[in-house]
């Protein structure tokens, strides 16, 4: 692997456009067996070992699947072993639950700097919904008991710079994305806003070019 690697944004499971992904990232590497660190950080209990096969069989038949785990996961790995897998990976796959969640978990433990790093030694970083949105710049925390108020401003991991995702909500015309461009008022300028549905992936290159996979949303500027 040599120079920046690519960041491939998956709305949804529906359909293959994870089997998609994994073959073109296959294409890319040149064939062989390729190695995939999965997170599970975005999922409150899971444990991970089922899953990993399930993702291994499914998504990436022929690589060789290892999760990586962080304090506050179940059968959390200790720091060295977790980055010690995300260094030997080509691929970084981070799955689908609570973005708020795997983005709080992966940064407390330093996650975010080993994905940066995986990825600017040229690592393909995939996101799987709740995944795709914590690679992002940022996303929000709505209160429980005022759901409809203004929403917390969370910092994600940043290894798509620039770049804020929501997933599958086609149904209510990206409510929730739109709510934290307005949140954050003067500072989205900078930012590109994208809704990734199902069906869709958004692919990130190398110098930070957008490219997609089926049909593409970006809002307008506020």
């Amino acid at each position: 692997m040599s120079g920046t690697g690519k960041v491939y944004l998956v709305g949804s499971s529906h359909g293959d456009m994870l089997g998609a992904v994994f073959r073109r990232i296959s294409a890319d590497l040149g064939g062989g067996r390729p190695t995939v660190a999965v997170s599970f950080a975005a999922q409150p209990r899971v444990t991970g070992d089922s899953q990993t096969r399930a993702l291994a069989q499914a998504a990436f038949p022929g690589g060789e699947v290892r999760r990586f785990s962080v304090a506050d996961e179940p059968g959390a790995m200790t720091h060295d072993q977790a980055r010690a897998i995300v260094e030997g990976a080509d691929v970084v796959f981070v799955s689908g639950g609570d973005p708020v969640l795997a983005a709080r978990r992966l940064r407390s433990a330093g996650a975010d700097a080993w994905l940066k790093m995986a990825r600017a030694r040229g690592a393909a970083c995939v996101g799987l919904s709740a995944g795709s949105i914590a690679l992002g710049e940022c996303w929000a925390s709505w209160r429980d008991d005022d759901p409809d108020g203004e929403p917390d401003i969370v910092p994600c991991l940043g290894v798509a710079p620039g770049v804020v995702i929501d997933c599958h909500a086609e149904d209510d015309d990206w409510e929730e994305l739109r709510a934290v461009q307005r949140r954050l008022g003067a500072a989205s300028a900078r930012l590109t806003f994208a809704g990734v549905g199902h069906g869709s992936a958004l692919v990130v290159g190398p110098d930070g070019e957008l490219g997609w996979m089926g049909p593409a949303k970006v809002l307008d500027a506020l």
